[in-house]
């Protein structure tokens, strides 16, 4: 592929750009910096929402675009609205009688704010991952829900069992997918990240074909498959890595912008993290 026909750089956050203590490295910053400099545009894709997202971006000076909430929310870089998929009130109750009869922490997103009802041993890890506080509230007595995204965390052994009832109760109606082996993520049927990216790109009149695409979990996989270069960091499983067009070193040692230096031709300046 000619490097001068990608325009637009689409990343995952958690395990792509952060690392394990949700931290952006100072190459991964200078990648990022220098190829806006080039004019690529910058699209964060992620299932946190815009408020964690953009918080995250501030240390370089924001973004060009977000696709968040693994596609339900699509923003332009100033937090303007392009493409929203909420849940209904009635499908957003439905999940709310379904996590009632489980043990295991489940919240869900109605814009940048989440809420639960229950405290779990998960709780206090998402505030922290997140970097977002909850609201613990009765969603009985919540008024109207239009959830934009709901999770559940978990043992991995605990989500499998939970993901295959509401397979087979909600299949068609929506979807659920993993963002770690302990959160499983569920949005409306028909909202990905590669739709999400699609509306972006669009937005400025762009293709998935000029797209590179970087992630490391099974929510990236189809943005990574629809992208024109989709690269997999070297920390994803191997499955994943085995469907992407490359596979990058892993988030700790610069993945991003070791490919993005090489694939444009540019330098960082590299430390090793330990």
């Amino acid at each position: 592929m000619q490097n001068d026909r990608i325009k637009y750089i689409a990343l995952d956050m958690d395990g792509t750009i952060l690392d394990k203590n949700y931290v952006l490295s100072p190459a991964v910053r200078e990648a990022l910096a220098e190829c806006r400099r080039l004019g690529k545009k910058i699209i964060i894709s992620t299932g946190r929402v815009f408020a964690s997202a953009n918080k995250h971006m501030a240390a370089l000076g924001g973004a060009d675009g977000f696709v968040c909430s693994n596609g339900a929310d699509v923003y332009d870089g100033e937090g303007r609205i392009i493409a929203q998929t909420h849940m209904s009130d009635a499908l957003s109750r439905r999940f709310v009688a379904i996590s009632r009869a489980y043990d295991s922490h489940f919240h869900a997103f109605i814009g940048d704010n989440w809420y639960y009802e229950q405290e779990r041993p998960y709780t206090q890890f998402y505030i922290r991952r997140s970097g977002l506080e909850g609201n613990r509230v009765d969603f009985d007595n919540f008024g109207k829900l239009e959830f934009t995204k709901c999770m559940f965390l978990d043992d991995h052994e605990k989500l499998e069992s939970i993901k295959a009832s509401l397979e087979t109760e909600m299949r068609g109606t929506a979807q659920f997918v993993y963002s770690a082996p302990f959160m499983l993520e569920i949005v409306m049927n028909g909202v990905s990240k590669s739709a999400g990216l699609g509306a972006c790109v669009a937005h400025w009149g762009g293709r998935l074909e000029e797209v590179i695409a970087f992630g490391d979990a099974e929510n990236d996989e189809d943005m990574i498959l629809a992208a024109g270069l989709g690269v997999a960091m070297g920390n994803a499983n191997d499955a994943l890595k085995a469907k992407a067009d490359a596979v990058a070193l892993s988030v700790d040692e610069d993945g991003v912008a070791v490919f993005l230096k090489e694939f444009f031709g540019f330098q960082v300046s590299r430390k090793e993290r330990a």
